[in-house]
C-alpha cells in the first residue's frame, strides 16, 4: 500500500475493523466511492431536508461539473463524464517480496 498518512489510516482502520485482515483492491474502491460522494455532498451543499431528488440532481450536477475531482487511494484527479464514466490515473502496486511496491 501507498505510504501517504490516508492510505495507511485506511489500512490499520481496516485491519482493525476486520480481524487484522488486509484490505484489497475492491476495498479500496469502495472508500473511494463513498469517500467522493461525501465530498459531492459537501460541494453541492446537500442537507439532511433536501428531497432525495433534489439531492439526485445536485450530485449528478456536481460530480459531471467541470471543476470536481477527487484524490482517492486508487487514483488521483478522478473526474466523471456526464455517462457517469469515471477516468482517473489509476496508482499501480506490485507485490515484491510480500511487500507492496508502487510502481
Amino acid at each position: 500500500w501507498g505510504e501517504d498518512e490516508r492510505t495507511q489510516t485506511f489500512v490499520a482502520e481496516y485491519g482493525a475493523a476486520y480481524d487484522d485482515a488486509i484490505p484489497n483492491q475492491f476495498a479500496a474502491d469502495g472508500y473511494d466511492c463513498i469517500y467522493a460522494i461525501y465530498e459531492a455532498c459537501q460541494k453541492a451543499g446537500v442537507t439532511a431536508d433536501m428531497s432525495h431528488e433534489d439531492i439526485c440532481a445536485a450530485l449528478i450536477s456536481t460530480f459531471t461539473s467541470s471543476d470536481f475531482s477527487v484524490d482517492g487511494l486508487t487514483g488521483s484527479g478522478m473526474t466523471w463524464a456526464a455517462t457517469g464514466e469515471i477516468s482517473k490515473a489509476p496508482l499501480v502496486f506490485e507485490v515484491q517480496d510480500g511487500v507492496y511496491v508502487a510502481r
